[in-house]
């Protein structure tokens, strides 16, 4: 599953700098921007296009897939977890159904601000 918002593709830059024991500072002199500038993309900020994904996961050594992608096995739980257990996979496919539309829903909102 692809992150379709800002905030998340923020947090797998994060990690991926954590990876690599870089810092934001670093990261923004690769790319010719200011520190805050890498600041409000990482924190979800700031839109970003595909080619400055593409700048970042080049100097970053990785792949623009995995900047945009979200790990589904931890998230539902975490996210859900107030609603207790889902034992039967077909509400667990439900719910998650209607997480993509609500994170589409928000993607548009945040696109329509930009």
């Amino acid at each position: 599953m692809y992150a379709i918002n800002f905030a998340q593709v923020g947090a797998n830059i994060q990690k991926e700098l954590d990876n690599r024991s870089m810092t934001q500072q670093s990261l923004a002199d690769a790319l010719s921007i200011s520190k805050q500038v890498m600041s409000k993309i990482i924190n979800g900020a700031k839109a970003i296009n595909v080619s400055e994904l593409a700048k970042i996961a080049s100097v970053l050594g990785t792949t623009t897939d995995s900047l945009l992608t979200v790990d589904t096995q931890s998230e539902p739980e975490q996210s859900m977890a107030f609603m207790g257990t889902m034992q039967d996979e077909e509400t667990r496919e439900k719910v998650e159904m209607l997480r993509s539309a609500i994170d589409e829903i928000l993607f548009l909102e945040e696109l329509a601000r930009a």
